[in-house]
């Protein structure tokens, strides 16, 4: 059985989360006085209210701590890159080389472009002959770019919308995060 810390550590751990003890108490469904005369040592609470309490504080805490990550916490490190004059047939190369879905096309260190293995698949199922065309003839959007120290939340945004984040660092591209990336968190 998992043995509760000292009751002082609620309200140590309710400050730090900066949790009111009134929203606190709405959350575990308990009177704010509740949680006041816990803090303050006034009352010895029954096992089970103190076991909600520093069991969502714990938790609350361990969502913080994942959210708080920033780009360089959970990026791919150099990432694999194509130039827009390469031939589609080495994005496809490339793709299967390293277990990737998208590349950014980047030339002279300008983001210029993506290409993905979808785009790729459709194009090269109507017309094969294309595997060898250049990769900008069928180039997407660029991936969009965040610097090194974005936090992880607000990337999982923009991932709503774009397969792939670039991360830079003073002008270079250092990283790229994925899908993959953040599913690593969980």
């Amino acid at each position: 059985m998992k043995i509760l810390p000292e009751l002082k550590e609620i309200k140590d751990l309710r400050k730090k989360l900066d949790i009111s003890q009134e929203i606190l108490a709405k959350i575990i469904d308990v009177k704010q006085s509740t949680i006041s005369r816990i803090e303050n040592d006034d009352i010895d609470p029954p096992y089970s209210k103190v076991k909600k309490l520093f069991e969502f504080l714990e938790h609350e805490m361990m969502i913080r701590k994942k959210t708080e990550k920033k780009a360089d916490d959970i990026m791919s490190k150099n990432p694999i890159a194509i130039n827009p004059k390469s031939p589609i047939k080495k994005a496809v190369e490339l793709m299967n080389q390293y277990n990737i879905s998208q590349l950014p096309i980047i030339a002279n260190n300008k983001n210029l472009g993506s290409i993905t293995s979808k785009k790729v698949q459709k194009v090269i199922t109507d017309n094969h002959e294309l595997i060898n065309a250049e990769v900008d003839l069928i180039k997407e959007l660029p991936f969009p770019e965040v610097e090194k120290d974005w936090y992880i939340k607000d990337i999982s945004n923009l991932l709503t919308n774009y397969s792939a984040v670039l991360v830079k660092e003073h002008g270079k591209y250092i990283g790229i995060i994925t899908d993959a990336d953040l599913l690593k968190l969980v």
